[in-house]
């Protein structure tokens, strides 16, 4: 029988969410561009959706994707996995038109499986122009009562003479620190080691170190991604095992570089720290093979 890598989309082996309270500690400025309504009172507003007869600001979960992605890459990059690509764009010159071809024919699942595992981990991880990622984001919505919304004045820069613009003022929409979003992470077959490099990511943004939005520059977008609950489960032996608060599981290696973690639903923290740990023996593994 074919062995089918976790890095392909031909099988579910386990499904791991993530629910998460995320909290701006700095003004966050999520941009919806420039405004199109002439009587609208600011030049940048952030980014809403309509509910009913209310625009609510959020955050979409393709800016989350962006951030951890190029953050992913960064730290796969300084632990010496240098075949990393920036942005998916080495893999995806070097193997998409193959992985097309190779999906468009029938029965060639083993080709398919070969391509696939010419791509770098973070393509694995999130996917490339031809094949969706493992890791799927939610967009963020707001706690009501918790956000507000505030203007900045701004003036406009020549670039060039590196003076002001004349009759450059603008004025942009943020929200306001303490504004309290809720969403989700949603892994799909991910080895315990790819949890443990998104659990760093969370480090890296909880510290402060990496940040969200526009304006970062001007001291915007820090935020704290807190995880709330884990959820999900794991196919083994024809059966489906859903995860229990309170009920310890185990995830199983899902390639010959990973370490298993037993975890208690209950407590995401812990589950996050056991992968960072899997991340650590991947990298040893890996770096010096």
């Amino acid at each position: 029988m074919m062995e089918i890598p976790w890095y392909t989309h031909l099988i579910i082996e386990r499904i791991l969410k993530l629910n998460f309270k995320s909290i701006a500690k700095s003004p966050l400025r999520i941009g919806a561009g420039k405004a199109v309504n002439p009587f609208s009172p600011v030049d940048l507003p952030v980014l809403t959706i309509r509910f009913g007869d209310d625009l609510i600001p959020y955050i979409p979960g393709s800016s989350l994707k962006g951030v951890f992605r190029s953050t992913s890459e960064y730290i796969g990059k300084t632990v010496g996995l240098n075949d990393i690509c920036m942005l998916g764009e080495g893999c995806r010159l070097k193997y998409d038109e193959m992985l097309q071809h190779f999906m468009r024919e029938r029965g060639a699942e083993q080709q398919i499986i070969e391509t696939l595992s010419k791509y770098c981990l973070i393509c694995k991880m999130y996917g490339s122009g031809t094949f969706s990622s493992h890791v799927e984001f939610s967009d963020m919505y707001p706690i009501m009562e918790t956000v507000s919304r505030s203007i900045k004045t701004g003036i406009a820069i020549n670039r060039k003479s590196g003076a002001a613009k004349r009759g450059a003022l603008y004025q942009v929409e943020f929200l306001n620190p303490g504004s309290t979003f809720t969403g989700s992470i949603t892994m799909k077959n991910l080895p315990n080691y790819a949890v443990g490099l998104i659990s760093l990511v969370l480090d890296q943004i909880n510290s402060g170190f990496v940040r969200v939005g526009g304006f970062k520059s001007r001291g915007f977008g820090e935020i704290s991604l807190e995880p709330t609950g884990v959820s999900g489960y794991i196919m083994r032996d024809g059966s489906i095992i859903e995860f229990k608060p309170g009920v310890q599981v185990t995830l199983d290696p899902l390639d010959e570089y990973d370490t298993a973690v037993t975890f208690d639903p209950a407590k995401p923290l812990k589950l996050l720290e056991s992968c960072k740990k899997a991340w650590v023996n991947f990298v040893q593994k890996v770096v010096k093979k």
